[in-house]
């Protein structure tokens, strides 16, 4: 079956952390990396912003993190050549108990300082931190402003798609990585609801960046299965 991969990136929503997995995947299938405008932070004006820009051929959505509940939503709404979803670490409610206002400390935190990117990598990486992804992370952040990820962080706290998961009709795959310090591994639970199959990779939150032969293995497996 010949097939397009759209991967839809996280918070940062830029793509430049995509660079790995879509080299993997590139060799087989055409990949295309989603750039979310750096002005748009709420799910439903990505929702309307992306549903435009979907392929007219055959094609299956690899979601990261934050993209999670958006892939959600455009497969409730069932296009016509969607044909499976990938959920690589992500969640259909709010990830953690924290609440709404603590998205705004984002506003004043020095975001794009370097220490700031070096001293999140225990979080984010784990022990696969490495210097080329701590400055292809800085890269990412300078692209968005913060007043963007603020909100697009607020918007993950109030999160709820629960209701879009029990619509999705097309095969799903659920990605979730062994050593997550931001997603808890109950979060995986509600995607139950869709026809998914499970897969427990070795890796930190950054799951396509840590281990992209991995995973890239998983989703073609995936994409195998729909023929």
């Amino acid at each position: 079956m010949e097939m397009k991969i759209v991967i839809l990136p996280g918070l940062d929503g830029t793509g430049v952390l995509s660079c790995k997995i879509r080299e993997s995947l590139s060799a087989n299938y055409k990949v295309e990396t989603i750039s979310y405008p750096p002005n748009l932070s709420h799910y439903n004006e990505l929702l309307d912003w992306l549903y435009a820009l979907l392929p007219s051929e055959d094609f299956i959505i690899v979601a990261e993190s934050f993209s999670g509940p958006l892939a959600a939503m455009i497969a409730a709404k069932h296009p016509k050549f969607l044909k499976g979803v990938v959920f690589v670490a992500t969640f259909a409610q709010r990830p953690r108990n924290l609440p709404a206002s603590f998205a705004y400390i984002l506003q004043v935190v020095p975001i794009k300082s370097s220490y700031l990117a070096q001293m999140v990598q225990p979080i984010l990486m784990g022990k696969w931190s490495n210097r080329d992804f701590t400055s292809t992370f800085k890269q990412a952040l300078n692209k968005v402003p913060a007043s963007t990820l603020s909100k697009r962080l607020a918007e993950v706290l109030k999160v709820d798609v629960i209701s879009q998961l029990t619509e999705i009709s097309v095969p799903t795959l659920y990605l979730q990585a062994k050593h997550d310090r931001l997603v808890p591994q109950r979060m995986s639970a509600p995607f139950n609801r869709t026809s998914a199959t499970f897969c427990t990779i070795e890796g930190p939150h950054f799951l396509l960046q840590a281990n992209a032969g991995e995973t890239a293995t998983k989703i073609s497996e995936f994409i195998g299965s729909l023929n």
